[in-house]
């Protein structure tokens, strides 16, 4: 039981950090290319975030742990909004920016009332019903990243980016920005291999359904990305950013996961 355990934390961390170097080396290189902020935050950062459930989610229903994959997403969904969400609300209150939520939040209760209207009128998810929810994301990224390219970019205040950081941030050679990346996908792979094999180990050794399992540990770990991501953001005293890439890192979750 003890092996089991270490390995389930071991993978915690291989998706915390693996996580951490894929966003970073996807910045890098949109910075590279010198691609807006909001258009990094739109597709980079809250895809980035949701890697890990991606990882757990999909290894888990090639596994045969259908419990695991959804309540990894629902759990998800559960622990941005109710923690994630809760920290820099708590600490830093600040405004909400309707017109940047509008879309997002939109597309996150249409899925949510399908997903919701598919589980308990048919108690089956088909592959239909992922062609759909799949077909939401594909249009959410097109509307938010052709939005993102038409918007003017920042000339002043705190979220735009100074000489210095922008200096720094072009310091950096592209190949290493791109080893990060492909380092950070290794290790989400490698962790949620170690993160759903484990924690069915313990599941089955405690008598613990992989629903119950899916919904709490494994959905609390892969949404560590975001928490920290939060208290980040809260330091640096984008509050608003924070709950921003929430509400997109949960729609992700519905959609994609």
């Amino acid at each position: 039981m003890l092996v089991p355990v270490l390995l389930f934390l071991f993978g915690f961390v291989l998706l915390i950090k693996g996580g951490d170097w894929f966003v970073d080396g996807a910045v890098g290189i949109a910075h590279r290319f010198h691609l807006s902020e909001l258009l990094i935050g739109a597709t980079v950062v809250s895809i980035g975030t949701t890697l890990p459930e991606v990882m757990v989610s999909a290894t888990s229903a090639i596994g045969g742990h259908g419990d695991i994959a959804y309540g990894n997403a629902i759990g998800s969904v559960i622990c941005n909004t109710a923690l994630v969400a809760a920290i820099p609300i708590a600490f830093r209150p600040s405004e909400a920016d309707r017109d940047s939520l509008k879309i997002p939040v939109l597309f996150f209760f249409t899925a949510a009332v399908f997903y919701a209207a598919v589980a308990y009128l048919t108690g089956f998810f088909s592959r239909a019903v992922g062609a759909v929810l799949l077909g939401l994301f594909l249009v959410y990224m097109f509307i938010t990243v052709r939005k993102a390219i038409s918007a003017p970019k920042l000339s002043s205040g705190k979220d735009a980016p100074t000489e210095e950081t922008e200096e720094s941030k072009e310091s950096e050679p592209l190949y290493k920005a791109i080893l990060k990346l492909v380092i950070g996908a290794a290790c989400i792979a490698w962790g949620a291999n170690l993160l759903v094999d484990n924690g069915t180990k313990i599941a089955a050794a405690l008598g613990v359904p992989d629903s119950v399992i899916g919904l709490t540990m494994v959905a609390l770990g892969t949404s560590l990305p975001e928490l920290v991501t939060a208290v980040t953001a809260l330091i640096k005293g984008h509050s608003a950013l924070s709950l921003g890439n929430i509400i997109g890192a949960n729609l992700f979750n519905l959609v994609l996961v």
